[in-house]
């Protein structure tokens, strides 16, 4: 496992899909890249810059995906819906993924590890 400091498309490059790391050495990875175990203690406008960098930095590279999905002749949807790839680390359920449940911050401690899609 890589240790220290890790740019984000290395990162990519080692977990790629997600099936060659555990979510735990993802998890570390990740903090290589960025001290996720520490950003629950940023203020909430701190919080939302850090969330529109974020979003786009993934537009970004949304974007860039499709160009090369087009580039490679393969589709970017399913039945007329876009069809984008999905995280390659432990499953956070946000707001976007639990409908009316309430919300469980106990995912800021963990990281998601252990969860998965289904209920």
């Amino acid at each position: 496992m890589h240790g220290g400091n890790i740019d984000l498309l290395e990162l990519a490059r080692v977990v790629k899909d997600g099936g060659s790391v555990s979510e735990e050495e993802f998890i570390e990875l990740m903090q290589g890249v960025l001290p996720i175990d520490s950003l629950k203690d940023i203020t909430p406008e701190e919080s939302e810059w850090l969330f529109m960098a974020i979003t786009w930095l993934f537009d970004y590279t949304l974007l860039l995906w499709e160009f090369h999905r087009t580039e490679l002749n393969k589709g970017t949807t399913y039945l007329g819906h876009p069809r984008i790839p999905g995280s390659s680390g432990p499953f956070i359920d946000t707001m976007l993924t639990r409908g009316n449940n309430p919300p469980d911050y106990t995912q800021l401690e963990d990281f998601g590890i252990g969860r998965s899609l289904e209920p």
